[in-house]
């Protein structure tokens, strides 16, 4: 079976608190976009679960959140019928265009897909609610990738609630050489103080109004705002001053991304940031899903 993990952005990302285990509560519109990863699954007699990428340096073990996506849901289809584990193993081929250390949920996508992927060649044996509890063991975003789309997230960003889709446009994504984890980004954030004025709750009313200006004039990040990474800037006065409604990093970053009404002016900025070099630019659509299998079982 043949997917595709389709990477996310943040149009708002507040930070709401913190919890006592240390995760961080988050107000966020999340978007699904047209950049994906590919993936391909085969069952196998054996147990094992095996995984080949494109890049040498991704992790092949329980370090990948594709193998742990299989690994939970092979036991969640065994367990429940008496089985000790998994009657059967996968093969797992990742071929990675989403960047790592961006904020656009590569690892995320790739373990909603795999879920996804596993329940379609297994009869969708599990429902959406057990699916959605399986995701939210593996990571925070990995619930919105299963659905993907427009949601907000609450919660630590596994918490949905459905929001009007994003205006069609279109857009480019830079992703700068330098990237920022995220750990990193929530010990520099929890120096400064919650944002005083939350985003999110008017971001959910410009997209109901279906109106892209007021979506673009509304776009914010905490992160980007504290942050303040100078090639995040710089790429984000480049996408401006070629035509983009407005700009933002997404995500803990550092992938910025920009909102083009006209087709022209968009094919402009990726050409002129690709002659910067500054980085990996991608032209996006806003997708409509999280996951989609693109190739029979």
């Amino acid at each position: 079976m043949k997917l595709r993990a389709y990477a996310k952005i943040n149009l708002t990302l507040d930070i709401t608190g913190r919890r006592e285990d240390g995760y961080h509560c988050i107000d966020s519109i999340m978007q699904s976009v047209s950049v994906a990863d590919e993936i391909e699954l085969d069952l196998t007699d054996g147990q094992g679960i095996e995984i080949s990428t494109n890049l040498s340096y991704l992790p092949v073990n329980e370090k990948n959140t594709a193998f742990k996506a299989a690994k939970r849901y092979l036991e969640a289809i065994a367990f429940p019928h008496g089985a000790s584990e998994a009657t059967h193993g996968v093969k797992i081929s990742i071929r990675k265009n989403i960047p790592s250390r961006a904020g656009m949920g590569g690892g995320s996508s790739d373990a909603a897909a795999v879920l996804l992927g596993l329940n379609a060649l297994h009869d969708n044996r599990l429902s959406e609610e057990e699916m959605l509890a399986l995701a939210a063991k593996i990571g925070a975003d990995v619930p919105f990738c299963l659905l993907g789309g427009t949601k907000r997230c609450g919660g630590i960003g596994d918490v949905m609630k459905p929001a009007a889709p994003m205006p069609d446009c279109h857009l480019v994504i830079c992703k700068p050489e330098y990237g920022m984890s995220t750990p990193r980004a929530y010990q520099i954030i929890d120096k400064y103080p919650l944002a005083e004025s939350p985003q999110t709750p008017a971001m959910m009313k410009a997209l109901e109004a279906g109106n892209i200006k007021e979506v673009a004039a509304g776009i914010s990040n905490r992160f980007d705002e504290v942050l303040r990474m100078r090639v995040v800037q710089e790429a984000k006065r480049v996408m401006k001053g070629l035509g983009a409604l407005n700009a933002l990093m997404t995500g803990s970053g550092s992938a910025v991304f920009g909102i083009f009404t006209d087709e022209k002016a968009a094919r402009a900025c990726r050409m002129a940031l690709e002659k910067r070099e500054t980085g990996i630019v991608f032209a996006a659509r806003p997708a409509r899903r999280g996951v989609e299998i693109i190739g029979g079982a």
